[in-house]
């Protein structure tokens, strides 16, 4: 007899909520209303958007600091308008991007003597990054490149920049609306955009060419894209004309339409993708509401496995890299949720087994 159950190895993963002592709190969450994470991570930090009172800050701490964080703990501030996006180096730890409101993107490197720092900001970045004609919305990391960031701002355009050498490579540009987000593919060399003009791009990004264009989700609220790790497909979140929240799966190569649509639920909160390549799934959170849900990928399709839920809603997420899980645990993937404007929740997804020792 045919099971009438999909087989799947990630059917029963459960999310769990770490405990009080091992949150970070006391902090000062930027209440920016810029559609961001607010927060990233890597093996060795967590870094967080600032409410700075006057200019633009964020906050690294390392993850030996977990709890409640001391009043005077340092500060990386050297914008002079609020930090919109961070994101970690993933080939150098201590290395990390910002982008701010005063039209800049910096580069900086995290010092070594942080943690013992007393009212010492850390106000000298490593690189200044200008030349942009408004607001920095998104940095990201090229996975491959070393000293390769892709820095998106409000002036319709996308740089790509070599930081080693503070020079611009390639500008992405016909944008008809700002750039709502911007995601690398695996090897680094396209790099997929949303835009508030509704459409779907994706870039080479040597040349500055668009390889595909289609139209994206027709809701006026934003959308965001997300790789499928190394095969050519793309996840996009986004709104319908009657303000249903939707998924969509494409094929990179032809963005003529999409391969299938998800419709989620009628929330009003942005829909944020994170996709993990090592175990096929996709993890979907809104923002203001308290679940994420996650997805199996294969064959073309997303099937739905379950969904954490807390009664804590997310105003942001953060992830940790693959290489940071604690796999003597089980841990498949890791969130660093904005559960307040005071407190960050790390929340672990596991893998159940069959016996306890490992």
């Amino acid at each position: 007899m045919a099971s009438i159950v999909r087989a799947s190895k990630y059917r029963h993963v459960f999310g769990t909520a770490s405990k009080r002592e091992e949150c970070y709190e006391n902090l000062r969450v930027s209440i920016n209303a810029w559609d961001t994470n607010y927060v990233c991570a890597n093996p060795k930090y967590m870094a967080v958007n600032w409410n700075a009172g006057g200019g633009g800050a964020f906050c690294v701490v390392p993850h030996s600091q977990a709890g409640k964080l001391r009043g005077d703990f340092p500060l990386f501030s050297a914008h002079s308008g609020a930090v919109l996006d961070t994101a970690f180096s993933p080939f150098d730890d201590d290395i990390i991007a910002s982008g701010a409101e005063d039209h800049q993107a910096m580069v900086w490197r995290v010092p070594a003597d942080l943690a013992e720092r007393e009212e010492e900001d850390v106000t000298q970045p490593l690189v200044v990054l200008g030349g942009h004609g408004r607001k920095v919305g998104h940095v990201a990391w090229n996975p491959v490149a070393e000293n390769v960031l892709a820095v998106a701002s409000s002036d319709h355009t996308v740089k790509i920049w070599d930081v080693g050498q503070v020079a611009v490579k390639s500008t992405l540009t016909g944008f008809g609306d700002s750039i709502m987000s911007i995601a690398w593919n695996h090897d680094g060399t396209l790099l997929a955009a949303t835009c508030r003009d509704k459409r779907l791009r994706v870039f080479d990004a040597r040349s500055g060419n668009i390889v595909q264009e289609g139209a994206g989700h027709l809701g006026v609220k934003g959308s965001r894209v997300v790789w499928l790790g190394s095969e050519p497909r793309l996840v996009t979140t986004g709104f319908s004309r009657t303000s249903d929240r939707e998924i969509y799966l494409w094929d990179s190569m032809n963005l003529a339409a999409p391969i299938s649509k998800l419709n989620v639920d009628m929330s009003a909160g942005m829909l944020m993708p994170f996709y993990d390549s090592g175990s096929s799934m996709l993890y979907v959170a809104g923002k203001g509401d308290g679940n994420i849900r996650y997805y199996e990928y294969t064959d073309d399709k997303l099937y739905l496995l379950s969904e954490y839920s807390s009664s804590e809603p997310q105003r942001g997420l953060g992830v940790m890299p693959k290489r940071g899980v604690d796999v003597s645990k089980c841990e498949v993937m890791r969130f660093f949720k904005v559960a307040s404007n005071s407190l960050v929740e790390p929340v672990s997804f596991r893998v159940p087994r069959k016996a306890e020792t490992f």
